[in-house]
């Protein structure tokens, strides 16, 4: 019996001792994000510091983190360091969708940021979606959106530039487009069409988002209109998808 239990001992010393050190590094951190021990959102140390505290190099570290960041486990923000993921916001899709209310519903601050934008003619494709002629002028605005301060989507919104004005700089200014929307006299809109899929992130998408290009994005398609039906702007952009899960309210959907 005695010698059963040695050599039964001595194949798991062998097996452990054929681990590769970056896989135990691995599951050494994975362990203590589920006992609680790294927080969601948490900073881990510098990889040179995981370097010194498990004796290795820091090319094997890293090798242990990207393998936790395919697992979803960490976010590597480029930059900024390595974090425990979060779990993802919970953005409600419907037939009245308000950046604001989803994010403070979570109880997450919210912010936009206007990071650019001119003036353009529709192409085809925007005087469709816009129910306007083809080279009508139109405005273009890339924004930001922000949770708790953090990068969370990024993306265009196109508007008839001849029926609002000077939309550009109330959007800076109320940092909502319900907000600016209320300075033409619209008091509410509704949301008419969402389509979403999922897709690898652009290089500027994956900048802004603080993300690597190997993680995909929620990429969706959105065309808000007025209450009486008249077409108020067309949206394309993106979310983190390691960030955002959408949730799809179908009160008031006729089935």
């Amino acid at each position: 019996m005695t010698t059963s239990v040695t050599q039964q001992t001595k194949k798991t010393v062998a097996r452990e001792a054929a681990i590769p050190l970056w896989q135990k590094i691995a599951a050494s951190i994975r362990q203590r994000i589920l006992a609680g021990d790294y927080a969601p959102g948490e900073q881990l140390p510098a990889d040179r510091q995981i370097a010194i505290d498990y004796g290795t190099s820091r090319m094997t570290v890293r090798q242990a983190l990207a393998t936790l960041e395919r697992e979803g486990k960490l976010r590597v923000e480029h930059g900024n360091g390595t974090f425990v993921s979060d779990d993802p916001i919970a953005y409600t899709v419907g037939k009245r969708v308000r950046f604001d209310e989803n994010l403070n519903s979570a109880e997450l601050s919210s912010d936009r940021t206007l990071l650019d934008w001119r003036l353009r003619e529709a192409s085809a494709e925007l005087s469709n979606a816009l129910g306007l002629p083809v080279h009508a002028p139109i405005l273009e605005m890339t924004i930001g959106a922000f949770a708790n301060g953090r990068p969370i989507a990024i993306g265009v919104r196109y508007c008839c530039a001849a029926r609002f004005g000077g939309f550009a700089e109330a959007f800076e200014q109320e940092c909502s487009f319900s907000k600016a929307l209320r300075r033409y006299g619209i008091e509410d809109y509704r949301r008419e069409r969402t389509e979403i899929i999922a897709r690898m992130p652009s290089p500027e998408e994956a900048k802004f988002l603080r993300q690597p290009r190997t993680l995909p994005v929620l990429a969706y398609t959105a065309l808000d209109a007025e209450v009486s039906g008249t077409i108020l702007s067309y949206y394309e952009g993106c979310f983190a998808g390691e960030r955002v899960k959408i949730v799809v309210d179908l009160q008031g959907v006729e089935p």
